[in-house]
C-alpha cells in the first residue's frame, strides 16, 4: 500500500470515529444538562420478536385534541401527518408532572413565554394530534419488559430536554421507584 492510501485510510478511520463520538457525546451531554420533566406513561400493548425486550411507552403529552373555539380549530388545522411541532410543557401544580401549556410550528414563538419545550413530529392529524417524540421505546433486559407492562399504569419517565426542544430518556419509574437493572 502507498503512503498516500495510508493516509487516506488513516483520515477515513479518525473521521469516522470522530463522527461516532461526536454522536455518542452530544447524547451524553443532552441526559447530563438538559432539563428534566416528568412525564406520565398510558398503557400501551406491543410486543416484536425482532426487536428484543423492551416496553412501548405513551405519554399524557403524546395527543393534542381539537379544541372547541375557532382559532383553536384554526391552529389545529394548521398541522399535518409528518410535520414537526413543537409542545410547550408546564409542570402541574398536584403533582410532578409536566403536561401542555401550548403548541407551535416553531419553537421561537413558545420560547418567549416557557421555559420546556419539547420537539416532536405528528403521526395523525384527524381527530387528535397524535405526536412522538422519540421517546416511545425502552429497551430493557431480556424478560424484564412483561413486568413492567403489566404495571404500565405506574409508570413514569425522566426525560432531558434541551433549549432546542431534543429529548432522551434518561429514568424510568414503578411507582415513584427508579426502574433499575443492574
Amino acid at each position: 500500500m502507498s503512503s498516500r492510501r495510508k493516509i487516506i485510510f488513516i483520515t477515513a478511520v479518525i473521521l469516522q470515529a470522530v463522527i461516532l463520538f461526536s454522536m455518542i457525546a452530544k447524547q451524553e451531554l443532552l441526559l447530563k444538562n438538559g432539563t428534566k420533566v416528568m412525564l406520565k406513561c398510558i398503557p400501551v400493548d406491543p410486543r416484536s420478536l425482532f426487536s428484543g425486550d423492551y416496553v412501548r411507552l405513551n405519554y399524557g403529552i403524546s395527543e393534542i385534541r381539537k379544541g372547541e373555539t375557532e382559532a383553536e380549530h384554526k391552529k389545529f388545522d394548521e398541522f399535518s401527518e409528518g410535520d414537526t411541532i413543537y409542545v410547550a410543557l408546564v409542570k402541574n401544580n398536584e403533582d410532578r408532572f409536566y403536561s401542555i401549556a401550548d403548541y407551535a410550528k416553531t419553537a421561537d414563538e413558545l420560547k418567549k413565554k416557557y421555559r420546556v419545550i419539547l420537539k416532536g413530529t405528528v403521526d395523525d392529524a384527524y381527530y387528535a394530534l397524535r405526536i412522538t417524540y422519540g421517546l416511545e421505546t425502552y429497551f430493557v433486559p431480556q424478560n424484564e419488559g412483561r413486568e413492567i407492562e403489566t404495571k404500565m399504569a405506574e409508570v413514569s419517565a425522566e426525560v432531558s430536554v434541551d433549549e432546542d426542544g431534543r429529548s432522551a430518556l434518561s429514568k424510568l419509574f414503578i411507582a415513584g421507584k427508579e426502574v433499575k437493572f443492574y
